[in-house]
Parts: structure tokens; sequence; C-alpha cells
């Protein structure tokens, strides 16, 4: 390989971890931490499933809009066209695009849940009490409603992968440094890759909740019309590798959050689970320094979250309620393809952000329980995935969309069982 490829090939694999940055998340973070604070390592199987569950679903909305030069959603509203329908779109479009709004609903709560613990994991912000501590969350909602906004109306998320690299760079390095120091079990962990459903410890989630939680954070639905998006002029090898090396980081950065987590189960913690209790553990090890480290890139990775979350989302209803006129016969997927511009009216483009973003800032600011609310946000998105798993499985085993590259045996059974 030539030093000229060699760039290349790096610069796609760079490309392709803002689908791993959109997964390591505010949620992730919260999860895979109380997962481990909670459970130990015993759950470490579910990062995996999950991460397995992540590549094929990632992998085969990519390959699909390779192959057939539609996204997910165009494709399910040519499958489906001459079913039941309304407003000229079919139900089972306007069933993905409820479940996929829903869902990113409750996503973007759990992202600004995470944003305000990544706040109050500065040095001394926890420590505020009465208003000081409301004017604070109130305050920070606000402003991230406000930087959010802004930057969905003047489109200005395009240069937004960059970015999120370098944080899923220094989420993991400093979770690395942690683990370095503070050691554990080899033998632990790999009975923790065994699959198991470990007894509930008082004050603690139940398990299910929390492997369904594990499986809703790492296999992120809306991730689906972002990778086919992304996958939009791409090679299929070069699609594939920079998928791989994508799951393969989100999955590394999870279980290092993990086991960091499983640190504070192992000094005999009792006490229910909290952001502030992760801050102390990790200040023991790497002082202030390590803490503001830490605070500042779970805000980065909120804020990244914050911007995808209702992007998903209006990707979602724009590659679904499109206004083209669809031809009655079609003699190739080539006959079909026609990507060019964003079919939605610009005004429901941006009231979809809107809604999204203002649900959210109002639940938090309202101090709902944040642990709650990331809870239910990745159990609903963890029982949304087999819906469009399926959906998914229906359009990769058409002739009409994949004829040139079929879907493989084990990627059916895989996504049948999942």
């Amino acid at each position: 390989m030539t030093p000229k490829e060699l760039v290349g090939e790096v610069t796609s694999l760079l490309y392709w971890t803002m689908l791993a940055a959109c997964t390591v998340g505010p949620g992730t973070v919260v999860t895979c931490s109380r997962a481990g604070a909670e459970y130990g390592l015993h759950l470490t199987w579910a990062l995996l499933f999950a991460s397995v569950l992540a590549y094929t679903l990632q992998e085969g909305t990519a390959r699909l809009t390779i192959v057939s030069g539609r996204s997910l959603g165009q494709c399910l509203r040519i499958k489906y066209r001459d079913t039941p329908s309304i407003y000229n779109t079919a139900i089972v479009g306007w069933l993905v695009t409820g479940s996929i709004f829903i869902g990113n609903t409750l996503y973007e709560c759990n992202c600004w849940a995470g944003g305000i613990d990544a706040v109050l994991a500065v040095p001394g912000a926890a420590e505020l009490t009465g208003s000081a501590m409301t004017g604070l969350r109130v305050g920070c909602c606000i402003a991230y409603a406000v930087i959010v906004l802004t930057l969905l109306y003047l489109d200005k998320t395009d240069k937004l992968g960059i970015g999120l690299g370098v944080v899923m760079v220094c989420m993991v390095v400093l979770f690395l440094i942690v683990v370095s120091i503070m050691g554990f079990e080899w033998k632990k962990f790999g009975m923790g890759l065994l699959p198991n459903l470990p007894k509930q410890t008082p004050g603690s989630a139940e398990p299910t909740d929390i492997i369904l939680s594990l499986v809703g954070t790492t296999a992120v639905g809306f991730n689906l019309f972002l990778g086919g998006a992304m996958a939009k002029g791409k090679g299929i090898g070069e699609m594939q590798r920079g998928i791989t090396f994508s799951t393969v980081a989100a999955l590394c950065v999870s279980v290092l959050i993990l086991i960091v987590g499983s640190g504070m189960q192992d000094q005999g913690s009792s006490d229910s689970f909290t952001i502030s209790q992760l801050s102390d553990f990790i200040q023991k090890y790497v002082g202030k320094a390590g803490v503001v480290v830490f605070a500042i890139g779970f805000i980065a990775a909120a804020l990244s979250s914050m911007l995808t979350v209702p992007l998903g989302a209006a990707l979602t209803a724009d590659s679904i309620f499109s206004d083209e006129e669809l031809p009655v016969e079609k003699s190739s997927a080539e006959d079909l393809i026609d990507t060019k511009g964003q079919k939605l009216p610009r005004s429901v483009y941006l009231a979809i952000n809107f809604i999204i973003v203002f649900i959210a800032t109002v639940l938090i600011a309202l101090n709902v329980d944040r642990l709650v609310v990331i809870l239910i946000a990745q159990i609903f998105n963890g029982c949304l995935l087999p819906f469009l798993a399926i959906c998914l499985l229906l359009c990769l085993n058409d002739p009409q969309f994949m004829s040139s590259s079929p879907q493989k045996g084990w990627a059916n059974i895989f996504l049948f069982f999942a």
C-alpha cells in the first residue's frame, strides 16, 4: 500500500467514526458505567452482542443504499406503495417515522439528561443547592437548546465528523488511563463474555432493563438512517471496513467505561449509582484535571448527540414522505435513483428538529429523574430495534433492490433472531 493509499484509507476510517461517536453519547457513559457499578463485568456479553447487532444493521442499510441507490426509508416507500396508505404514504412508512420520532425524542431527552450530568461532573458544580442548582440546570438546558437549534438552522453540522472523532479519541484515552491504573481481573472479564443473568443487587435496576439499555445505547436505531446517508457514493468494501472500525471502536470505549464502573462495585459502593460518584471515582486515579477532561468530553459527547438525534428523525421523515412521483413499473434499481435535494419543505424539516429539542429542554429543565429518563430512552430504542431489523430484512431480500448483491444467509439468520 502506497503512502497515498494509506492516507486515503485512514481518512475513510475516520469518516466512519462519526457512527461510533454518535453511538458513544451521554447515554452510553451513564448506562455502561451504571452496568459496571451495579453488576460488575457480568454484562460485558450484552455489549458484545449489541455490537454485532449494530454492525449487521448498519452494514445492511449502508449496502442497501449503495446497491439500490435508495435509503431504507425510500425502499420501504417503494416496496409498500400499493398497500393501504394515508396521504399517499404507506401505513408502514407512518409506523417507521412515528417510531423513530418517538424514539429519538426520548433519546434527545436522554442527551439533555446526560448533558446536565456532564455539567454537574465539573468539580464544585454538584455542590450547589436550592435556587443556584435550579438556575444552573435551567440555564444549561436553555444554552444547549440555543446552540443546537442555531447549528441546525444554519445547517452547520456537515463538518461535525472530525470533531466527533476527536471526542471519541479523548474518551478512549481518559478511560484507558483509568483502567490501566486501577487494573481489573481478566478472569472476571472472560466470564462476563458468557451470556448470563445476574441477580438484582440492592438499590440497582433490574438486570433485564440494564441489558436492554445496553443494547439500545449500542445498536442505535437512527444510526441505520445515518449510516445509509453516509454510504452514498462509497464502495461496498470501503463501507464495510469503515463500519467494522467504527463498531469495534465504540465497543472498546463502552467496555472501558463498563470496567471503570465495575471498579466502583469492587470498592464496595452500596449507594444508588450517580454520575457524581463516577466523577469522584475517576478523581481518585487521575485527579481533578482528569475529572475536568471527563466533564468536557462528556459535554461534547452530549452536544454531538443532541445535534445528530433530531437530524436522524428528520432524515427518516425526509426519506419516507417524498413528494416525487414513483413510476408504476420499473425495470431496474437504476431507474429509481434520484437522490438530489431534500424532499420535505425546509419548514417541516426544521419543525421536527424544534419539537424534539423543545420537549427535551422542558422535561429536563423541570428536573425529572435523569437516570430514569436515560433508562426509559435506552429501553424503548432497544425494543424498537426488532421492528427496524424486520423492515431492513425485507428490503435486503427484495430482488428489485438487491439483485446484484443479495443478503448473506448468516446475516439473515442473525437479523431474524435479533
